[in-house]
């Protein structure tokens, strides 16, 4: 009995320690704008409604990759910028969290796909801009 008492504390505690990390430190984060700070590390400052994201924003995730744009009920949705910190960016449209229609990858070496995406997959790589030694763009290139 004492041991399922001080797994349930143990975990209890870790929960409630991880929710003081996060914190809304500036504004208004529950309806307006304001900046937050979640558990994991990363930060949004923006719009927020209903105390989701919601609006125009810029989120800077823990490895340092950084999102500019719109977001709706917590996803990126809309036109927005994506740059990871180890090079390449995309400009574009997205959809519940993931690339969507038209849009712009750059690669580190000034490369470039310029067309269309589905689920966060480029549609059809027969674009003049790039070779066929370039990979396609994913999360961290």
């Amino acid at each position: 009995m004492k041991t399922a008492f001080l797994i349930v504390l143990c975990v209890a505690s870790a929960v409630f320690t991880s929710e003081l990390n996060a914190q809304c430190f500036k504004g208004n984060c529950y309806e307006g704008s304001g900046s937050f700070k979640f558990p994991n590390g990363d930060q949004y400052e923006g719009q927020w409604k209903a105390g989701k994201i919601h609006g125009k924003g810029t989120y800077i995730f823990l490895s340092g990759d950084k999102y500019f744009g719109d977001f709706a009920v917590g996803k990126r949705e809309g036109m927005g910028q994506y740059v990871w910190v180890k090079g390449g960016k995309y400009l574009g449209n997205w959809k519940l969290d993931k690339r969507e229609g038209y849009g712009k990858y750059t690669w580190l070496n000034s490369a470039q796909y310029i067309g269309y995406w589905k689920e966060d997959q480029i549609i059809d790589m027969n674009v003049n801009t790039i070779t066929d030694s370039q990979a396609k763009p994913v999360e961290g290139n």
